[in-house]
Formats: structure tokens, C-alpha cells, sequence
């Protein structure tokens, strides 16, 4: 403003006559006016460039903090079920929530319904134990056992161990063969897991059909067949399968165990178990039969 003052004094005064016509104190108050006008709009302008410039950095960096904000309480939330440490929703280190692995004493502990000792035949004999999971969701990919035999005066004879795979919801059957006794005569059988089973999430097993069972005996041979029947789409890579042979009294007077490698899917395999003895003719015969490969991730 000074500025224009000045120049406009300078032409006032000036003894040249100047090109432009001089101005009156009305043409002065106006430029002056205009003047300040476009200082003000000047500093308007300025003013507007550094938000500008100032939105543009401030913008992403609250974008990037909110980002990273999210991140953080969503990592810090999240269970990671493989890093050993309780996280996230988990119960425990890498158990519960929305883990796979369920923590030690929140499913339902097996239980055993009965456990024999049974002749094959000769001085081998085998072990069967009858076992019920009544957890819906619930299995085990390899549950560690162990069978014992004793006899009559409670000297033991025997023992096997071995891993079970534990199916959710279902009654099966665990056996054990070959066992080889000399002349010792079991007459008892144990069976127990030697550690709590670590269960896992697990869909329940499909259904299949075991149809037209039959028992026969012939030539010191005693054989039960059937057949196995797949309704399902889906192929299983191995079938586990376990027959009891029942008395009158409901005691399992022999067992025996067969594989089906694999069963394809709306299939059927023919079933045969043996025994190199004949045994009297059951009052009742049951097989039973788990999916293991369905463990497997």
C-alpha cells in the first residue's frame, strides 16, 4: 500500500507530463482499495496453497495411522494357534477359541465300555477293547495305548502298544492280534490310553453300510463275511474295521481286524474275517469301522 502511495505521489509531482492521465483523490482512494483488495487476495491465495499443501501430507498420515491403528488390535486379537503362547481368543497356548486343537480337559475324556481277551488260536491271542467318544466335534488323530494280558494269578503276560485314532461321536472298537502267550493262558485283558488324548476339531464320520453278514465254519476255519458299501461321493484312502463275535451272554467271544485300502466313493468291497479255529456259532456279531486318514488336515 505504501508502495502505491508512493507512485502515486511520484506522478502527482512528477514536472513531466505523464502518458496517463493524472489521478484524482477518488482514483487514488480506489486504487488503493484495489490494492488492498489483492494484498488480501494474495494472502487468501497463499494462505489456501499451504492448507492445500498441508492437507496433502496430513491426509495420508492419518490414513497410515488408521491403517496401522486396525492392524495392530486386529493382529492383536487374532489367535495364531502356533506360536506357543496364549493369544488372540484361545484358552490356553495354542488351544481353544478358534484354534483346532481343544485345551487339555475341555472334551469329554473316552470312555471304555469293555475290554477281552480273546484266543486267535494256538498260543496266539489278541485283545479288544469297545470305546465310546461322546464328543460331537471332537477327535483324536492319534491317541497313544496300551493293552495288557495276565493270568490266572495275575502275573502279566503281555502287553502291546499302539496308537488309536479316535472318531467324534461313536462307539469302536480298538484290537490288537498276534500276541504271542507260549502256554501261559490269559485270562484277563487292560486296556488304558497312556495320556489324555489331544482332541481336535472334527467333522463326525459318514455313515456307511455294512450288509449281509455271514458266519461259517468248516475245515477248522471259522469265517465271517459281509459287505461294505459306500453311499457316499466322497472316496476314503483307508477303512479300519474291527468283528466281534458275541455268546449268548453278550460276552465277545472272538475279534478280529481287516483293512479296505481304499474304498471309492458309491462303491462296495466284499469283507472276510478269519479265524484258524471253529468257534460255535455266534449269537451276535458286530463289525465296527473308523475313517483314520480323515484326521489328517
Amino acid at each position: 500500500v505504501i508502495v502505491t502511495l508512493i507512485e502515486l505521489l511520484a506522478v502527482k509531482l512528477s514536472p513531466v507530463e505523464p502518458m496517463v492521465p493524472h489521478c484524482s483523490v477518488w482514483s487514488v482512494r480506489h486504487c488503493t482499495l484495489c490494492a488492498l483488495a489483492w494484498v488480501r487476495y494474495d494472502s487468501a491465495m497463499r494462505s489456501w496453497a499451504q492448507k492445500q499443501r498441508l492437507l496433502f501430507i496430513v491426509v495420508p498420515l492419518l490414513v497410515f495411522l488408521l491403517l496401522a491403528g486396525i492392524f495392530s488390535l486386529i493382529s492383536r486379537n487374532r489367535s495364531d494357534c502356533l506360536n506357543g503362547r496364549q493369544d488372540g481368543d484361545e484358552r490356553g497356548a495354542d488351544c481353544g477359541g478358534s484354534c483346532r486343537l481343544f485345551c487339555p480337559g475341555t472334551a469329554t475324556e473316552p470312555l471304555i465300555q469293555f475290554v477281552r481277551a480273546v484266543p486267535v488260536g494256538g498260543s496266539e491271542w489278541g485283545a479288544v477293547a469297545l470305546v465310546e467318544n461322546r464328543n460331537g466335534n471332537a477327535g483324536a488323530a492319534r491317541a497313544p495305548y496300551v493293552f495288557k494280558l495276565y493270568d490266572a494269578e495275575n502275573l502279566l503276560i503281555y502287553d502291546r502298544r499302539g496308537k488309536a485314532y479316535i472318531p467324534p461321536r461313536k462307539v469302536f472298537a480298538i484290537f490288537e492280534g498276534d500276541m504271542q502267550t507260549g502256554s501261559r493262558i490269559p485270562t484277563r485283558a487292560t486296556f488304558a490310553f497312556t495320556e489324555p488324548p489331544r482332541f481336535e476339531r472334527m467333522d463326525e464320520e459318514p455313515s456307511l453300510q455294512i450288509r449281509n453278514k455271514r458266519f461259517a465254519r468248516a475245515d477248522g476255519v471259522s469265517r465271517l463275511e459281509a459287505v461294505f458299501q459306500n453311499p457316499t461321493p466322497v472316496s476314503f484312502g483307508r477303512v479300519e474295521l474291527t468283528a466281534l463275535l458275541f455268546d449268548a451272554t453278550g460276552n465277545v467271544t472272538a475279534a478280529s481286524g481287516s483293512v479296505v485300502a481304499p474304498l471309492a466313493a458309491r462303491a462296495s468291497a466284499p469283507l472276510s474275517f478269519t479265524w484258524p479255529q471253529e468257534f460255535s456259532t455266534p449269537s451276535r456279531t458286530e463289525i465296527f469301522y473308523t475313517l483314520p486318514l480323515r484326521a489328517a488336515p
